[in-house]
């Protein structure tokens, strides 16, 4: 996957995650601190439970600020679930691992 560290804008990050055969979770990480350490570690409890390829990317600084400011989210942290290109599922605050399962589960039961 390409080094997201270098987008800008909301348009380039789905544009760059279209051609991902694989769900990822990017998160958007403007003033990084605990609540994102927390956020990692639920987020590689579910890639271990989820069994298949799962993707996640951290974008840091500006670009993430920029990215949170277009989608009008001012809760810390943000992680996004994106699946071909398309925001799938948006999460603001610390995320409970139930809720980004079920929303894997949402994507595959759209998906077949």
């Amino acid at each position: 996957m390409e080094n997201i560290q270098a987008i800008s804008t909301l348009s380039d990050l789905l544009k760059i995650l279209q051609l991902q055969q694989i769900p990822v979770f990017v998160s958007l990480c403007a003033r990084c601190g605990t609540d994102n350490q927390l956020l990692d570690n639920v987020v590689s409890s579910v890639q271990e439970s989820y069994g298949q390829k799962l993707g996640y990317q951290k974008l840091t600084g500006k670009a993430a600020q920029l990215i949170k400011d277009e989608l009008m989210i001012t809760k810390n942290p943000v992680l996004l679930l994106i699946s071909k290109g398309e925001i799938k599922a948006i999460f603001g605050g610390i995320v409970a691992q139930y809720r980004l399962e079920k929303a894997l589960e949402q994507l595959n039961l759209n998906i077949n």
